[in-house]
């Protein structure tokens, strides 16, 4: 059976991912003025593979697929750590105006 919670956070993950992936292709616009490659696809793909846990999530136990929590947790553990990195790559000069003051 799905986890109620679960839900929320896959959508919740998603949500975030396109929000800083519209975000993340805004920033590199305006700091890199198309210099860099687009790395914010990387947040969209993030995403789709967020979804496709939470789709994984959808089958019915009668299957007895004993693994599919552990393939969907590391789906879902390997997004975020990817959207992570991506974002940071965006978003580190805010580390070094923070540090400034």
């Amino acid at each position: 059976m799905y986890d109620q919670p679960l839900f929320f956070f896959d959508v919740m993950a998603v949500t975030m991912m396109l929000v800083l992936a519209y975000l993340s292709k805004r920033v590199g616009e305006a700091r890199y003025a198309g210099r860099d490659r687009p790395y914010y696809v990387i947040l969209f793909i993030t995403a789709g593979a967020i979804v496709a846990a939470s789709g994984l999530e959808t089958i019915p136990r009668s299957l007895s697929l004993e693994f599919i929590s552990t393939v969907t947790s590391s789906i879902r553990f390997g997004a975020s750590a990817i959207a992570f990195a991506v974002a940071f790559r965006y978003w580190s000069w805010l580390f070094a105006e923070f540090s400034k003051k």
